[in-house]
């Protein structure tokens, strides 16, 4: 059997770059809601026909996730010895102004979904090629921001999980977070280059952070370099945690 990768979030952001990066040496499997994006993403890949992608809302799919990716596993014959979670969904609003679709939204990209996920990845067809978790939380979940109280609180229950996981999944398996900060991508540029972005800039010690801070990070914790690292929330933000 092939090993892979599995990455959700895959389509954009920090999440493609992680795919460009890491598709040099790995073999991936990438997890989209959206057809024509999948496609782009495993043509902009190296060695594009030696990876694959299953089309899967990480919302509307969340309670068939754990049987689709299952039967998906089993039918291509492939293991996954690396699961990275960047897909993320986030909605700034006041909590007063939160209705129940979009709280559910955020919980179910931002955490139930990646539950059913290693649940599916931890069956007996897969738990022997399983060595890595890692997930993509947030600076948020350490430090509060006004109108983000829904993300943060989903990015902080992935931090609660990673600590008890770990020791579940001890010793062959290894569960770690990545906390990023404000990461310039194509989303965030024209937010990062007004106004706001520029009176927030000075909370940055070493100024905002590109995609490849974070998926340096995500490399380091994939290697054997990080062999004895389990349990971790690593903040990676310039030194914005710091203030």
């Amino acid at each position: 059997m092939s090993n892979y990768t599995l990455i959700t979030g895959a389509t954009s952001g920090i999440g493609f770059e992680m795919a460009k990066y890491l598709s040099v040496n790995r073999r991936l499997l990438l997890v989209g809601r959206d057809t024509e994006k999948l496609r782009h993403s495993i043509e902009s890949l190296k060695f594009p026909e030696r990876h694959k992608s299953i089309l899967v809302d990480l919302n509307a799919d969340r309670g068939a996730l754990y049987n689709l990716l299952t039967d998906y596993i089993v039918s291509n014959g492939i293991e996954i010895d690396s699961f990275i979670h960047c897909a993320g969904a986030t909605k700034i609003l006041p909590l007063k102004n939160f209705d129940i679709e979009s709280i559910d939204r955020i919980f179910n990209v931002n955490l139930f979904s990646a539950i059913e996920i290693i649940k599916a990845l931890l069956r007996k067809h897969n738990h022997f090629a399983l060595q890595n978790i890692i997930f993509i939380s947030s600076l948020w979940s350490i430090r509060g921001q006004k109108g983000n109280s829904m993300y943060a609180s989903a990015k902080g229950a992935i931090n609660s999980l990673v600590y008890s996981l770990s020791k579940e999944l001890a010793p062959k398996i290894r569960v770690n977070a990545i906390l990023p900060g404000a990461v310039e991508t194509p989303m965030t540029a024209d937010i990062m280059n007004g106004e706001y972005g520029k009176a927030e800039l000075k909370d940055y010690p070493l100024g905002y952070g590109k995609c490849s801070d974070i998926v340096n990070s995500v490399e380091f914790l994939l290697s054997d370099k990080a062999r004895w690292i389990t349990g971790q929330t690593i903040s990676v933000d310039g030194g914005r945690s710091i203030l």
